[in-house]
């Protein structure tokens, strides 16, 4: 599925669905929604209807599709979480967003609002909630923390093994409406947040300033994340030291407990691994995805990241770093304010000041550590002890065949019905998933009828979809000159290491270009070995140009065709000043 120059038409530029229309999905599904306020519309497969909408596959949350145990997950966070947040906060003109599915992969798109009586009424109570909370978002956000690592202490100190199947049903209808609630906080934060800089990013445009330079002026806040990666290249400063270096070559991580055994240091080393997991190793490498374990379940990802940080034994400087980025940070600032008249300086330091205290760029790195690669956490423990009750009583013949039933069905098993016949319906679920996720890599990027703009604040700022990239997507075909935003500055020249999915990022040599969809928190580590990245997607609060400047490495987001354009291998040359990418052999 390409543009055509002939697609061009008077409703605009239209991708067609073609086979991903005909409301295929896995066999046995049925949709049983709860009852839940604010849900403005449901998540479903794709039907023709929605190619007069525009859809943009989710590669960044959800690069390998959804098994039917995920998809609850999905659609407490992107579909109800998005339109819960959006409500109570009351942005003007989105109801949020809406999940479509492909086969087993994700499409995300906008639930609009036209009516401007609603546009305004909205807009008065937005005044109302944002007021006192921006005015004191440190109190507003402690609060939330507190109240999800209350529940985290919670469902950690629950005996699973203990737990008949009354009991499990019982605490997994817990962790279900604590996973939902977490989700809601999220979203309305986020929306809050968002809001916020877009007021920013309003005025900076009037006051005639370039608004590429905001995110700047709110660089080089700590985050969990940063200290994490701090962490594993310590560990990896820590291998050399002890002499064991060589055992974190094995390939796998029982390969890797193997070597270590018969080192004289061995055991100290896991020690501290171990010690590191306690602390940072409750994520996934994926949102909302129930089928991938935790770091501190099976440590593959970390241990992956040290085994190429030894590549490097110089390691990474991030105090230095840091000091880079904030320095730049206030020669911006100064360079933004000597400009201005003094009245709009005191305007320009309002907003700025508003801004740092509820730092967007800060906070979407920080959160996803309490939320986006934690909160299922608690699910997935409860549903694995389910799993092991289901199989020990004949329902189920392996443990992970428990990720391929729906919510609703693991809860109506827990309570005594369910599927007839699990082991086939196991069985035909797997071929399909088997079957789509395969095919990820010819799924378009993006389906349905383009428009000019989005009016939703977290796919304009986070997603990028910018008018600027709607441009590109209209009018780009394949070319050795791609255009995006210029998320980090500096040039550089490299061979490109194209990159589809997180659990891919094994791949990733010191040097190298890296080329994604879009990137999330668990592909932090590896922005301190490549020496620029270029994804498709990604706005200026995107993960990509935030980590990006924290590293210093050009970086140029939203090109809208960079994976399907570029190929590993590649020589490319990324100009992170003006945004231009170009492929050159």
């Amino acid at each position: 599925m390409t543009i055509t120059e002939d697609a061009e038409q008077d409703r605009g530029t239209v991708i067609p669905l073609g086979e991903y229309a005909d409301g295929d999905f896995y066999p046995g599904y049925e949709p049983r929604l709860e009852s839940r306020p604010f849900l403005a519309e449901p998540l479903a497969p794709f039907t023709r209807a929605d190619e007069g909408r525009f859809w943009m596959r989710d590669s960044q949350h959800f690069a390998e599709g959804i098994t039917p145990a995920s998809m609850g997950l999905l659609e407490d966070a992107q579909t109800w979480g998005t339109q819960y947040g959006a409500e109570i906060v009351g942005i003007p003109p989105t109801a949020g967003m809406v999940n479509r599915i492909a086969g087993v992969h994700v499409y995300l798109g906008q639930c609009p609002i036209t009516s401007i009586w609603q546009m305004g009424a909205r807009a008065e109570r937005f005044g109302a909630f944002a007021g006192p909370r921006l005015a004191d978002f440190d109190t507003y956000w402690a609060g939330y923390r507190a109240e999800l690592e209350a529940a985290y202490t919670h469902f950690d100190a629950l005996d699973v093994d203990a737990m008949g199947r009354a009991e499990l049903r019982e605490a997994l209808v817990d962790a279900i409406a604590f996973h939902r609630r977490a989700w809601g906080v999220h979203f309305e934060v986020m929306y809050l947040l968002a809001a916020n800089y877009v007021a920013l990013f309003q005025l900076v445009t009037d006051l005639g300033l370039d608004t590429g330079q905001i995110p700047k002026w709110l660089a080089g806040e700590e985050t969990a994340y940063l200290r994490t990666d701090e962490e594993l290249w310590r560990l990896a400063a820590r291998a050399r030291e002890l002499g064991v270096a060589g055992a974190l070559a094995e390939p796998t991580v029982e390969d890797v407990r193997a070597a270590l055994e018969r080192e004289a240091d061995g055991a100290a080393w896991w020690a501290e691994l171990e010690a590191f997991l306690a602390v940072w190793g409750q994520r996934t490498d994926e949102t909302a995805t129930m089928d991938r374990p935790s770091w501190a379940e099976h440590p593959a990802t970390p241990l992956g990241s040290i085994r190429e940080f030894l590549t490097r034994p110089e390691g990474h400087d991030f105090a230095a770093a840091r000091r880079e980025v904030l320095a730049e940070r206030d020669r911006l600032v100064d360079e933004a304010r000597a400009s201005l008249t003094e009245e709009d300086r005191t305007r320009f330091d309002a907003a700025l000041a508003s801004n740092r205290s509820a730092n967007f760029v800060w906070w979407n790195e920080e959160h996803n550590f309490l939320i986006d690669r934690r909160v299922h956490l608690p699910i997935r423990r409860l549903t694995l002890a389910a799993a092991d009750r289901l199989v020990a009583d004949g329902v189920l013949d392996a443990r992970d065949d428990v990720f391929f039933l729906f919510r609703a069905e693991l809860l109506d098993l827990l309570d005594g019905g369910g599927p007839a016949d699990c082991r086939s319906l196991v069985t035909a679920r797997r071929d399909y998933y088997d079957h789509w996720s395969a095919r990820g890599g010819e799924l378009p990027p993006v389906v349905g009828t383009v428009p000019d703009a989005v009016n939703d604040p977290i796919m304009t700022e986070l997603f990028g979809l910018t008018p600027d990239y709607f441009a590109t997507i209209k009018a780009q075909r394949a070319t050795a000159t791609l255009s995006g935003f210029p998320a980090a500055r500096g040039t550089v020249v490299g061979t490109a290491r194209v990159i589809r999915a997180a659990q891919d990022i094994d791949q990733v040599r010191d040097g190298d270009i890296l080329v994604c969809g879009g990137t999330t928190t668990e592909w932090t580590p590896v922005f301190g070995l490549v020496q620029g990245c270029v994804t498709d997607t990604g706005g200026t609060l995107s993960h990509t140009a935030i980590i990006a400047r924290e590293y210093g490495i050009p970086c140029v987001v939203g090109t809208g065709v960079a994976t399907s354009t570029i190929t590993t291998g590649d020589r490319v040359r990324i100009d992170g000043d003006r945004g231009v990418v170009e492929v050159l052999g």
